[in-house]
């Protein structure tokens, strides 16, 4: 019999929010704001130009050796300066039924967490905060934080290190196969798919859903003492029942 689950890991972008962090972390409002404080004038579109040829560039290091390069050492580069404000998030906005889910969760005896690739500890927290989530959460991983980015097994490993806990003893739920699901798995969690797009035809997910909405059933059945896991290849035909069930309600 499996241990009782102790621990739900959510992913922070498009799992809980709508904006994907890393595409909205820094805006053409926010370089409007700091075009004002340089010594010399550079207009808000050059700001911008130069911004995203340095994310090419640091976005492929980031995603082939899975490190973050914190959102400090962009600035850096892109303004040769420390700026001591750091940008903030405007346009997250938390899913209709994120806050619903975890609501639910939060009742039972189970910890809450977030493993988030974003390149600013700050700017998660800030958008945890803004949405009205924060409350929920007994702890936030980020890759700014702990210097590794999903799908690493790393990060995922800091996060069970930090409730002391072991991987059969936590989920993963997020929206991207390959960090959330696939990173997941690796490092021994038990691993929820919530895709609001189109569903995939190939998935190591135990279980896949549409919605957070359609997953929280799941996730509290988990959560209970009394709730058992099955193997792996059972759970994910299960997910597959439960997937196909999902969409044709649709």
């Amino acid at each position: 019999m499996a241990k009782r689950t102790k621990a739900i890991f959510f992913d922070l972008g498009e799992t809980l929010v709508t904006q994907n962090i890393e595409d909205s972390m820094v805006t053409r409002n926010a370089l409007q704001e700091i075009s004002k404080i340089l010594p010399k004038l550079v207009s808000p579109e050059t700001l911008f130009r130069l911004y995203m040829k340095g994310y090419k560039t640091n976005d492929a290091i980031r995603s082939e050796y899975n490190v973050e390069i914190p959102i400090q050492t962009w600035m850096r580069q892109l303004l040769k300066r420390v700026t001591e404000k750091e940008p903030t998030d405007r346009l997250a906005v938390a899913f209709e039924d994120a806050n619903n889910t975890l609501r639910k969760l939060s009742r039972q005896r189970v910890k809450l967490g977030v493993i988030s690739n974003v390149s600013s500890h700050e700017v998660a927290l800030g958008i945890l905060d803004k949405v009205r989530l924060a409350k929920y959460f007994d702890l936030v991983v980020t890759s700014a934080e702990s210097g590794i980015r999903k799908p690493d097994p790393g990060i995922f490993r800091y996060a069970l290190y930090q409730l002391n806990i072991r991987p059969e003893e936590a989920i993963m739920v997020g929206d991207s196969e390959r960090h959330d699901i696939q990173g997941g798995y690796i490092a021994g969690l038990r691993t929820v798919l919530v895709n609001r797009r189109k569903p995939l035809n190939e998935s190591l997910a135990d279980y896949r859903f549409k919605t957070l909405a359609d997953a929280t059933p799941r996730l509290e059945a988990l959560a209970r003492p009394t709730a058992t896991s099955r193997p792996r290849q059972a759970a994910a035909k299960m997910g597959d029942r439960e997937t196909s069930q999902t969409w044709r309600a649709l």
